[in-house]
């Protein structure tokens, strides 16, 4: 590692360290939606139990899928390793939310170093500044991160490492050199995907086969020119020096037995939370989307803002010829480098596609595209490191000046980024959850005195405003984030009682918080009157069913009553 790495990589931690830590650095309560309260109930739970977690607490195992058919209820929805790791940033940070918080930003946002590392080693200095600079502002992964679907960018920003490590051992078998140790390494790798997120795992697998099976290919080539006749000796010696160059031939094959016992080892016994789990929702399959990369946003319109599935809202349209022109060069250079981007757009392609190829439904396959801006950007530098060398073939350049105009280009394409992207980045994170749609101090507090006072079995019914009973925009990540403080489960009463055997035990309350409506009166006139109307909405539901006197707690404008269901 020379000095422009480390000057370059400084500068890339410190600005996406200021820049992912904006949500928080003026204001430490959680944010994010119901996935951001949900992963860190699990990790907040086994700090505060001090134990390992083979069933779910009851205030979590009735949120999301409740039951896994194969498990049974209350089994965890996703391998332990994330949760331990926010387990373990509260015990070392000393505090229950910060240290969290600090980890979710840091782990994010280390894509931007995976896109370095692999470029760098594959193409060089130049276009790995231009190719993470683009995920320091990359919009999807500032959403995922703010929503809170950490395991799966986790997951995935591992993949340009397992990446490269698979690329180190294939090159070495080919040259007959044999890094086996990259190989056990690539392992490695793909077994912490696995365990994080089953997505980041299928990225890994379909891009390092896909790049496995074109070098074989490359390598057929001198086979198949030397064939002289159809002979059946001639058919049979051919077939025999094509199996001869498979990537896991020879001496390989037992070390690839020992890396499928190890990889198997780290994911059987978590297999079950992956196959047991219900099916993801599927749809009526448009097999038309083969013909096409993009997400039809009305496809996904409940789960995803347009500006999410949007090419435009996420890359400069001028560096758009810069990605056709990196596509162009990994298809006319064909080296190995570039048969592993090769591999990688191939599984790309798949991953954007699982609805069509397995039924998932297209939700799915949206949320791959956080994968697409460490490709696009990656396929970008190499297009414009790509004109550098079309341009050399025509004027023959000095080393110094090659070297000078790789940086320029590189320079340019950052302040390209630059220009377009940093301004809303910085917008996004710093706008992202204000006052109103945070857990407030006194619902905190709330959250606290019913995680000291309220059985572990407390079934809380959340009374939304109105007369309709559906939450208001701003009520539900709110909701969630009293579930995860409390330790207790709170669910919004929709008009009717919870009725199944996993709550038959449960004692039941009702929680009526008007702490909200006053914060959001006092926001805008306009605002104010709407804000009454509900507010004498909610007060006649409580005075036709309770007494204020009997209310367990009262303060703050938030009262708690045990009820019998």
């Amino acid at each position: 590692m020379n000095r422009i790495d480390v000057a370059a990589l400084t500068v890339l931690f410190l600005l996406s360290f200021y820049l992912w830590t904006l949500p928080f650095q003026n204001d430490p309560r959680p944010f994010g939606e119901g996935d951001s309260a949900w992963h860190f109930s699990i990790g907040d739970y086994v700090a505060s139990s001090d134990r390992p977690v083979w069933r779910l607490p009851f205030y979590v195992g009735q949120w999301y899928y409740n039951f896994n058919p194969t498990l049974g209820p209350n089994a965890p929805e996703y391998p332990p390793p994330n949760h331990y790791n926010y387990a373990l940033m509260q015990v070392a940070g000393g505090e229950r939310f910060a240290p969290v918080f600090i980890y979710r930003a840091v782990s994010s946002f280390l894509g931007v170093f995976a896109v370095y590392f692999l470029v760098s080693r594959l193409y060089g200095t130049a276009p790995a500044i231009a190719a993470s600079a683009g995920l320091v502002f990359s919009l999807r992964e500032y959403m995922t991160y703010l929503w809170g679907q950490q395991p799966t960018l986790i997951s995935v920003v591992i993949s340009p490492v397992a990446f490269y490590a698979f690329y180190r051992y294939l090159d070495s078998y080919y040259k007959k050199e044999s890094r086996v140790a990259y190989l056990y390494v690539t392992v490695l790798l793909l077994g912490s995907q696995y365990l994080l997120h089953f997505q980041g795992f299928l990225l890994s697998f379909l891009s390092l086969s896909a790049f496995a099976f074109l070098m074989w290919i490359k390598r057929l080539r001198p086979v198949i020119q030397n064939v002289n006749s159809l002979t059946i000796h001639a058919v049979l010696s051919s077939l025999l020096l094509m199996a001869r160059r498979l990537p896991f031939a020879g001496e390989s094959r037992k070390h690839l037995a020992v890396c499928t016992a190890l990889f198997l080892i780290i994911s059987l016994p978590f297999i079950m939370i992956y196959v047991g789990a219900p099916a993801a929702s599927g749809s009526e399959r448009d097999y038309g989307r083969i013909f096409s990369w993009k997400i039809d946003h009305d496809l996904v319109s409940g789960n995803y803002p347009e500006v999410f599935t949007s090419f435009s809202g996420q890359y400069p349209v001028i560096l758009l010829p810069l990605l056709f022109l990196g596509i162009i060069a990994i298809l006319f250079r064909r080296s190995g480098r570039d048969l592993l981007m090769l591999g990688w757009l191939i599984a790309m392609y798949l991953v954007l596609h699982v609805d069509v190829f397995l039924g998932t439904g297209p939700a799915r396959s949206a949320r791959m595209l956080i994968a697409e801006p460490a490709l696009f950007y990656s396929l970008m530098a190499v297009g414009g490191m790509f004109v550098v060398q079309v341009l050399d073939s025509f004027v023959k350049m000095s080393s110094k000046v090659r070297y000078v105009s790789k940086f320029a280009v590189a320079a340019v394409i950052v302040l390209i980024i630059v220009q377009s992207n940093a301004s809303a980045a910085r917008d996004t994170l710093s706008g992202s959850y204000p006052d109103i749609l945070r857990i407030t101090p006194v619902q905190i507090d709330a959250s606290e005195w019913m995680g000291s006072n309220l059985p572990e079995n407390a079934y809380v019914y959340y009374v939304p405003i109105g007369s309709d009973f559906k939450l208001g925009s701003w009520q539900y990540p709110k909701l969630r984030w009293m579930l995860a403080v409390s330790q207790r489960y709170v669910a919004p009463f929709t008009g009717t009682f919870a009725n199944n055997a996993h709550v038959a035990d449960s004692q039941f309350y009702y929680l009526f918080d008007y702490s909200d409506l006053y914060a959001f009166g006092s926001v805008q006139n306009y605002l104010q009157q709407a804000a009454q109307q509900k507010t004498l909405l909610l007060q006649e539901f409580e005075a036709e069913n309770f007494n204020v006197s009997d209310a367990l707690y009262d303060e703050n404008g938030i009262r708690v009553y045990k009820v019998e269901n």
